[in-house]
């Protein structure tokens, strides 16, 4: 009986699986870790996901700002824009000094006789990297201020502001006497906020008693202002890109735009004048310097080659421009001598030698 006690008990303990202790088994232990860790992001990405739908939610019901208009991205600041004739002399110094104070793009009209020289001649350099565009309107009478129309439609998009000057007028900034301006610093003035154009003031500079051209600038060359010159009275414009408005009509003038645009003077006040002129001229914060005559040599040719539209002076014009260039330098008779080897024609200005 012993026997058989003993031989069963040994039977049931070879036979019968032993109890697992999961928490002595070190595989079992981990598995129930990762089971409990899996359980646990589960529950986090739901939670996260319920949050989200939530968050969702409440954005759509809050009502959108669609009265905000976002502001036009322009691929330049500013650009200079001119219609000149036979300008090649005067093309690259122009472009220099207006680089010099921050103008990125230049656009050109080139309304030069046809088989004569194009600016083109003279600005590959600036055309091939992409600094000038050169629009060839060879022989056309077409007016400047309707041309000006055509020059800002074109790339209105493309600036933030564009200005008008003629290639004898050189700008000058300046919010104090001793600090000279960038075009940006400026037109970012919150002086012009508000304004869609800027009428800026001429102011006239003579010849500095010199007769010929040299290859100096002519800031280098007509260095004294004229502030008592009646013609400082015109002025000459910027205008705001990517206006919606008709900014310059066929018939327009070259010195301002529509005038039913909100315009401001150089103090960035409401630009009160006759047309063309701001009358007295202000020279406070900026002045376009118009090298006008120049010298006696380079006024004749200015006459020969004629206007910028494309029409020459009249043959009875000459004397008049004869007499403006004396009203605006001094007299002396080897400048009169000039215009008479220039033009093959006697000219007595004896009781304009004053």
């Amino acid at each position: 009986m012993e026997k058989c006690k003993i031989k069963g008990s040994e039977y049931i303990k070879k036979h019968t699986k032993p109890k697992i202790n999961i928490y002595n088994n070190i595989y079992l232990k981990s598995m129930f870790l990762c089971i409990l860790t899996l359980i646990y992001l589960i529950l986090r990405l739901t939670q996260k996901a319920f949050d989200e739908d939530e968050r969702k939610s409440k954005v759509i019901e809050r009502p959108k700002k669609t009265h905000l208009k976002k502001e036009t991205k322009f691929e330049y600041f500013c650009c200079f824009c001119a219609m000149g004739k036979k300008e090649n002399l005067y093309s690259r110094e122009l472009i220099e000094y207006y680089r010099s104070i921050g103008i990125e793009k230049f656009v050109f009209g080139d309304n030069n006789e046809p088989n004569t020289e194009k600016l083109s001649d003279v600005l590959q350099d600036y055309i091939k990297n992409g600094v000038v565009d050169i629009l060839e309107i060879f022989g056309s009478t077409i007016g400047q201020g309707e041309f000006y129309g055509v020059m800002y439609e074109k790339y209105k998009k493309r600036c933030k502001w564009l200005t008008f000057f003629d290639f004898d007028e050189y700008l000058v900034m300046h919010f104090d006497n001793t600090k000279n301006l960038t075009i940006k610093e400026y037109l970012s003035s919150d002086i012009f906020h508000d304004c869609e154009g800027i009428e800026i003031n001429w102011l006239m500079h003579g010849d500095n008693d010199l007769v010929y051209y040299d290859n100096r600038s002519s800031i280098e060359r007509f260095t004294r202002p004229d502030y008592s010159n009646y013609a400082n009275r015109f002025v000459k414009s910027i205008v705001r890109g990517n206006l919606d408005k008709i900014v310059f009509k066929p018939g327009d003038t070259q010195h301002q735009p529509n005038r039913e645009l909100k315009l401001c003077n150089s103090l960035g006040e409401p630009a009160e004048y006759y047309p063309d002129c701001i009358i007295p001229p202000i020279f406070k914060y900026s002045y376009i310097m118009h090298f006008n005559t120049r010298t006696a040599e380079e006024y004749a040719n200015k006459i020969k080659r004629g206007y910028p539209s494309g029409f020459s002076f009249k043959s009875n014009e000459l004397n008049q421009r004869v007499r403006n260039f004396f009203k605006n330098n001094k007299f002396t008779e080897e400048k009169l001598e000039v215009f008479k080897k220039s033009f093959n024609v006697t000219i007595d200005y004896a009781d304009n030698k004053s």
